[in-house]
Protein backbone atom coordinates (compact mmCIF):
# COMPACT_ATOMS: atom_id res chain seq x y z
CA UNK A 1 0.00 0.00 0.00
CA UNK A 2 1.30 3.32 -0.84
CA UNK A 3 0.71 6.76 0.29
CA UNK A 4 1.61 10.63 -0.34
CA UNK A 5 4.08 11.89 2.88
CA UNK A 6 4.92 15.09 4.40
CA UNK A 7 8.84 14.95 6.38
CA UNK A 8 9.26 16.12 9.54
CA UNK A 9 12.92 16.70 11.22
CA UNK A 10 13.66 17.67 14.63
CA UNK A 11 16.96 19.03 14.82
CA UNK A 12 18.44 19.75 18.22
CA UNK A 13 19.77 23.04 17.97
CA UNK A 14 17.19 24.91 16.30
CA UNK A 15 17.64 23.72 12.10
CA UNK A 16 14.08 24.13 12.00
CA UNK A 17 11.88 21.73 10.30
CA UNK A 18 11.25 20.74 6.53
CA UNK A 19 8.27 19.17 4.95
CA UNK A 20 6.04 18.08 2.47
CA UNK A 21 7.73 16.79 -0.84
CA UNK A 22 4.18 14.84 -1.98
CA UNK A 23 4.82 13.25 -4.98
CA UNK A 24 7.34 10.80 -3.11
CA UNK A 25 4.66 7.68 -2.83
CA UNK A 26 5.68 5.31 -0.09
CA UNK A 27 5.04 2.39 1.25
CA UNK A 28 3.55 1.48 4.90
CA UNK A 29 4.62 -2.14 4.40
CA UNK A 30 7.76 -3.98 3.03
CA UNK A 31 9.36 -1.10 3.56
CA UNK A 32 12.92 -2.68 3.11
CA UNK A 33 12.54 -6.09 1.98
CA UNK A 34 11.70 -5.31 -1.98
CA UNK A 35 14.64 -2.65 -1.92
CA UNK A 36 16.81 -3.51 -4.62
CA UNK A 37 19.42 -0.92 -4.70
CA UNK A 38 19.34 0.45 -0.86
CA UNK A 39 18.86 -2.57 0.67
CA UNK A 40 20.12 -3.31 4.38
CA UNK A 41 23.70 -4.45 4.36
CA UNK A 42 24.70 -2.19 1.40
CA UNK A 43 27.46 0.77 2.18
CA UNK A 44 28.29 3.43 -0.71
CA UNK A 45 31.29 5.44 -0.49
CA UNK A 46 31.49 8.64 -2.16
CA UNK A 47 33.96 11.59 -2.96
CA UNK A 48 33.21 14.75 -2.92
CA UNK A 49 34.33 18.45 -3.77
CA UNK A 50 33.24 21.84 -2.92
CA UNK A 51 33.86 24.45 -5.11
CA UNK A 52 33.65 28.32 -4.53
CA UNK A 53 34.95 30.99 -6.76
CA UNK A 54 36.61 27.99 -9.11
CA UNK A 55 38.48 27.00 -6.70
CA UNK A 56 38.23 23.24 -4.91
CA UNK A 57 38.01 22.60 -1.45
CA UNK A 58 37.74 19.74 1.04
CA UNK A 59 36.97 19.83 4.72
CA UNK A 60 39.06 20.32 7.14
CA UNK A 61 36.40 20.00 9.87
CA UNK A 62 32.55 19.64 9.45
CA UNK A 63 30.59 18.89 12.53
CA UNK A 64 28.91 21.36 15.48
CA UNK A 65 29.53 23.02 18.61
CA UNK A 66 27.84 24.20 21.00
CA UNK A 67 27.51 28.34 21.15
CA UNK A 68 27.47 29.11 25.12
CA UNK A 69 26.30 32.71 24.40
CA UNK A 70 23.40 31.74 22.71
CA UNK A 71 22.32 28.19 24.34
CA UNK A 72 22.41 26.70 21.30
CA UNK A 73 24.22 24.16 18.87
CA UNK A 74 25.53 25.61 15.45
CA UNK A 75 27.35 24.06 12.41
CA UNK A 76 31.37 24.42 12.60
CA UNK A 77 33.12 23.56 9.49
CA UNK A 78 36.46 24.53 7.88
CA UNK A 79 37.31 24.47 4.37
CA UNK A 80 40.88 23.87 2.70
CA UNK A 81 42.12 23.31 -0.62
CA UNK A 82 42.11 19.84 -1.86
CA UNK A 83 45.43 18.34 -1.18
CA UNK A 84 46.16 19.73 2.11
CA UNK A 85 46.92 17.62 5.40
CA UNK A 86 44.78 16.49 8.08
CA UNK A 87 41.69 15.91 6.38
CA UNK A 88 38.60 14.99 8.49
CA UNK A 89 36.23 14.48 5.40
CA UNK A 90 37.82 12.96 2.78
CA UNK A 91 34.91 10.63 2.07
CA UNK A 92 31.49 10.42 2.77
CA UNK A 93 30.15 6.78 3.72
CA UNK A 94 26.37 6.14 2.98
CA UNK A 95 25.29 2.71 4.56
CA UNK A 96 21.49 1.05 4.90
CA UNK A 97 21.71 -0.34 8.48
CA UNK A 98 18.04 -2.60 9.15
CA UNK A 99 16.48 -1.30 12.50
CA UNK A 100 12.98 -2.11 14.04
CA UNK A 101 10.42 -0.24 12.88
CA UNK A 102 9.89 1.53 16.09
CA UNK A 103 13.95 2.45 15.70
CA UNK A 104 12.90 4.18 12.49
CA UNK A 105 14.52 7.83 12.14
CA UNK A 106 11.34 8.82 9.71
CA UNK A 107 8.72 6.63 9.45
CA UNK A 108 7.90 4.67 6.96
CA UNK A 109 11.08 5.27 5.25
CA UNK A 110 14.26 2.70 4.61
CA UNK A 111 16.66 4.20 7.33
CA UNK A 112 19.96 5.38 6.30
CA UNK A 113 23.10 6.37 7.93
CA UNK A 114 26.22 8.72 7.16
CA UNK A 115 29.57 8.74 8.22
CA UNK A 116 32.29 10.94 7.32
CA UNK A 117 36.16 8.93 6.78
CA UNK A 118 38.73 8.78 8.29
CA UNK A 119 37.95 10.40 11.20
CA UNK A 120 34.18 8.66 11.75
CA UNK A 121 33.36 10.86 14.79
CA UNK A 122 29.25 10.80 14.10
CA UNK A 123 27.07 8.87 12.42
CA UNK A 124 23.92 10.63 11.16
CA UNK A 125 20.64 8.61 10.20
CA UNK A 126 17.81 9.74 7.80
CA UNK A 127 15.69 8.48 5.47
CA UNK A 128 15.29 7.03 1.87
CA UNK A 129 11.84 5.62 -0.33
CA UNK A 130 12.89 2.85 -3.21
CA UNK A 131 9.99 1.09 -4.82
CA UNK A 132 8.52 0.70 -8.07
CA UNK A 133 7.09 4.22 -8.54
CA UNK A 134 10.17 6.25 -7.19
CA UNK A 135 13.67 6.47 -5.47
CA UNK A 136 14.03 9.48 -3.42
CA UNK A 137 16.95 10.08 -0.77
CA UNK A 138 17.65 12.35 1.84
CA UNK A 139 21.38 13.88 1.35
CA UNK A 140 23.68 14.25 4.43
CA UNK A 141 22.79 16.61 5.77
CA UNK A 142 25.89 17.15 8.56
CA UNK A 143 27.62 20.78 9.12
CA UNK A 144 28.38 22.23 5.98
CA UNK A 145 25.73 19.38 4.34
CA UNK A 146 23.34 21.61 5.82
CA UNK A 147 24.13 23.41 2.53
CA UNK A 148 22.06 21.06 0.64
CA UNK A 149 19.24 21.76 2.11
CA UNK A 150 18.44 24.28 -0.41
CA UNK A 151 19.04 22.07 -3.31
CA UNK A 152 16.85 19.60 -4.91
CA UNK A 153 16.65 16.11 -3.44
CA UNK A 154 18.46 13.11 -5.30
CA UNK A 155 15.04 11.87 -7.08
CA UNK A 156 13.46 9.79 -10.18
CA UNK A 157 10.56 8.70 -10.78
CA UNK A 158 10.44 5.17 -12.12
CA UNK A 159 10.48 2.88 -14.15
CA UNK A 160 12.78 5.34 -16.06
CA UNK A 161 12.11 7.32 -19.00
CA UNK A 162 13.54 10.11 -20.87
CA UNK A 163 11.44 13.26 -21.07
CA UNK A 164 9.35 12.43 -17.33
CA UNK A 165 8.98 15.60 -15.30
CA UNK A 166 7.59 16.70 -12.35
CA UNK A 167 7.20 18.78 -9.99
CA UNK A 168 7.03 19.41 -5.41
CA UNK A 169 7.29 21.84 -2.94
CA UNK A 170 9.11 21.75 0.55
CA UNK A 171 9.60 24.78 3.02
CA UNK A 172 12.78 24.87 5.64
CA UNK A 173 13.36 26.31 8.27
CA UNK A 174 15.79 29.31 8.56
CA UNK A 175 18.24 27.15 10.60
CA UNK A 176 19.64 25.52 7.47
CA UNK A 177 21.07 28.77 6.23
CA UNK A 178 24.51 30.03 6.74
CA UNK A 179 25.96 33.23 5.31
CA UNK A 180 28.22 30.79 2.77
CA UNK A 181 25.25 29.62 1.27
CA UNK A 182 22.36 32.58 2.28
CA UNK A 183 20.24 33.37 5.14
CA UNK A 184 16.76 33.95 5.54
CA UNK A 185 13.91 34.41 8.11
CA UNK A 186 10.98 32.05 9.39
CA UNK A 187 10.35 29.38 6.29
CA UNK A 188 11.79 29.56 2.64
CA UNK A 189 9.55 27.73 0.65
CA UNK A 190 11.21 25.84 -2.48
CA UNK A 191 9.22 24.43 -5.46
CA UNK A 192 10.90 22.20 -7.28
CA UNK A 193 11.16 21.27 -11.05
CA UNK A 194 12.70 17.51 -12.35
CA UNK A 195 13.16 16.09 -15.71
CA UNK A 196 14.86 12.98 -17.34
CA UNK A 197 16.70 14.05 -19.81
CA UNK A 198 18.94 11.60 -20.88
CA UNK A 199 20.53 8.51 -20.97
CA UNK A 200 24.17 7.87 -20.67
CA UNK A 201 27.34 5.20 -19.65
CA UNK A 202 29.94 7.41 -17.15
CA UNK A 203 33.11 5.89 -16.04
CA UNK A 204 33.51 5.69 -12.71
CA UNK A 205 36.02 4.10 -10.01
CA UNK A 206 34.18 0.79 -9.86
CA UNK A 207 33.84 0.90 -13.64
CA UNK A 208 31.22 2.22 -16.61
CA UNK A 209 27.87 2.34 -15.30
CA UNK A 210 24.73 3.64 -17.40
CA UNK A 211 23.08 5.89 -15.75
CA UNK A 212 19.51 8.24 -16.23
CA UNK A 213 20.39 12.15 -16.48
CA UNK A 214 17.68 14.03 -14.02
CA UNK A 215 17.85 17.85 -14.18
CA UNK A 216 16.63 19.26 -11.39
CA UNK A 217 16.36 22.99 -10.02
CA UNK A 218 14.81 24.60 -6.47
CA UNK A 219 13.18 28.03 -6.82
CA UNK A 220 12.67 29.95 -4.02
CA UNK A 221 12.89 33.84 -2.88
CA UNK A 222 16.57 33.39 -2.36
CA UNK A 223 17.33 32.49 -6.25
CA UNK A 224 17.58 29.09 -7.95
CA UNK A 225 19.63 26.11 -7.28
CA UNK A 226 20.29 23.60 -9.13
CA UNK A 227 21.19 19.29 -9.01
CA UNK A 228 22.10 17.20 -12.03
CA UNK A 229 21.65 13.47 -10.86
CA UNK A 230 23.03 10.47 -12.58
CA UNK A 231 20.91 7.39 -11.62
CA UNK A 232 21.47 3.73 -11.95
CA UNK A 233 19.13 0.89 -11.92
CA UNK A 234 21.97 -0.88 -10.08
CA UNK A 235 23.70 1.21 -7.86
CA UNK A 236 21.47 4.09 -7.26
CA UNK A 237 22.44 8.19 -7.93
CA UNK A 238 26.08 7.37 -8.31
CA UNK A 239 27.07 11.26 -9.29
CA UNK A 240 24.87 14.21 -7.96
CA UNK A 241 26.30 17.74 -9.27
CA UNK A 242 25.24 20.52 -7.08
CA UNK A 243 25.04 24.97 -7.94
CA UNK A 244 24.00 26.35 -5.26
CA UNK A 245 23.50 30.18 -4.08
CA UNK A 246 26.33 32.68 -4.18
CA UNK A 247 28.52 30.90 -6.51
CA UNK A 248 29.12 27.82 -4.72
CA UNK A 249 29.12 24.75 -5.65
CA UNK A 250 28.94 20.52 -4.32
CA UNK A 251 29.64 17.59 -6.20
CA UNK A 252 29.55 13.92 -4.89
CA UNK A 253 30.63 10.58 -6.70
CA UNK A 254 30.33 6.60 -6.27
CA UNK A 255 34.35 5.29 -5.53
CA UNK A 256 33.12 1.84 -3.55
CA UNK A 257 29.95 -0.27 -3.26
CA UNK A 258 29.46 -3.23 -0.96
CA UNK A 259 26.79 -5.53 -0.50
CA UNK A 260 26.14 -8.11 2.40
CA UNK A 261 27.61 -5.63 4.68
CA UNK A 262 26.79 -6.47 9.06
CA UNK A 263 26.98 -3.60 11.09
CA UNK A 264 28.20 -2.92 14.43
CA UNK A 265 26.30 -1.51 17.39
CA UNK A 266 26.57 2.49 17.83
CA UNK A 267 28.65 1.45 21.50
CA UNK A 268 31.02 -0.79 19.35
CA UNK A 269 31.26 2.05 16.33
CA UNK A 270 32.33 5.07 18.47
CA UNK A 271 34.48 2.46 20.45
CA UNK A 272 36.67 1.23 17.57
CA UNK A 273 35.79 3.81 14.54
CA UNK A 274 34.79 0.50 12.45
CA UNK A 275 30.97 0.58 11.25
CA UNK A 276 31.37 -2.60 9.79
CA UNK A 277 31.47 -5.99 11.94
CA UNK A 278 35.13 -7.90 10.79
Amino acid sequence: MKLHFSIFFLICFQLGFSQQYDTVLIEEDNIDSNNQIYKPGNVFIYDYEIIQNDKKYKLKKNGSKFNREKKIREIDFELVPIGSDSIDVDTIHLIVKPVADSERTNEDQTQISYLQAPIFASLSSTGAVENTDNVWIHPIREGFFNSLEIAPFPFIKTPPQIGTEWTDQMSIGEGWGNEMWGTWEGQLLLSYHYKITDKKSIKTQIGEIDCFVIESDAKSEMGMTKLTSYFSEIYGFVKLEYTLLKDLKVNMWLIDFQTGKEFNDPMTFFKTKEYIKQ
